[in-house]
């Protein structure tokens, strides 16, 4: 039988505090189109805070679902933005963090972002539905990736610091 990891007061406050940012951060930029924090933040939710990264996430989708509400749009940010925490922790294991790895990781994501997305109108409108769905998005897509490599690459060791010393405090 496995144990449920615990977690000290402190531990679910910052853990409170993370997500937090991670919602005032998308609300904050939401007005600019694709363009976002997010990804960023959970890349180093990673690799600094490793475990709660799970935490921080779905209580940021919720709040998401809370604020914006629950649509079909919504469903899809269950999976989709688990990815990324998944992906970082695949392809950083046992590596130095590098700005550049992230920032390819960022941009990559924001690309496949909307394809992921789309995955879920399959089951609503079938394969056509999802294809044109997606297909639609792609400048969108585009700008998302490309704004996801630059403010990675250039926040990225700032934001690092903070978080490791955040954590060492």
């Amino acid at each position: 039988m496995s144990s449920l990891p615990k977690f000290s007061p402190k531990d679910l406050a910052v853990d409170a505090l993370l997500s937090a940012i991670l919602f005032i951060s998308q609300l904050g930029l939401s007005w600019l189109p694709n363009i976002e924090l997010v990804s960023l933040f959970l890349i180093l939710y990673t690799l600094v805070f490793e475990k709660h990264v799970w935490m921080i996430l779905y209580v940021f989708v919720v709040m998401e679902g809370f604020i914006w509400g629950i649509g079909l749009w919504w469903f899809p940010y269950l999976y989709v933005w688990a990815i990324l925490p998944a992906c970082v922790k695949f392809l950083f294991k046992n590596r130095k963090p590098s700005a550049y790895l992230a920032a390819t990781v960022s941009g990559i994501f924001g690309m496949l972002f909307g394809f992921f997305c789309s995955l879920t109108y399959i089951l609503t409108g079938g394969l056509p539905a999802a294809f044109i769905w997606w297909t639609a998005g792609i400048p969108f897509d585009i700008v998302h990736g490309i704004s996801n490599f630059i403010l990675t690459l250039i926040l990225f060791h700032p934001l690092y610091h903070v978080l490791t010393a955040l954590k060492q405090s």
